[in-house]
């Protein structure tokens, strides 16, 4: 015989259990269609693009002024910016700092007056 040749088997009557699953998958919802395709290109240009906000409240002072995208107001950047390299509240801004808070470097002057 060949090895190869697979036996086939004849039919046989339905069992119980065939019979339940064909009642049971007969009774079943069909599965619903998704509503939305999904795109798998987005079109870049059609997304919503959203500014950063300009005025509102600072978050490190609280005050109402105009903010920067990491949501502090001028000052309070500056003195971020300072204390990442040492500076503390109360000292005078170093020589290398060149920023406009009022009374921040005490000996300058403006230049018009």
């Amino acid at each position: 015989m060949n090895k190869n040749v697979m036996a086939v088997e004849a039919p046989t009557a339905p069992t119980a259990v065939d019979e339940l699953l064909k009642e049971i998958l007969e009774k079943r919802p069909e599965p619903a269609a998704p509503d939305v395709e999904e795109e798998d290109d987005v079109d870049l240009d059609k997304l919503k693009q959203r500014t950063p906000p300009k005025d509102g409240l600072c978050r490190r002072c609280g005050q109402d002024k105009p903010i920067n995208r990491l949501m502090l107001c001028y000052v309070c950047w500056v003195k971020s910016n300072l204390e990442d390299s040492g500076w503390r509240e109360g000292m005078s801004h170093p020589s290398w700092c060149a920023c406009s808070v009022p009374g921040a470097h005490g000996g300058l002057r403006s230049a018009g007056n």
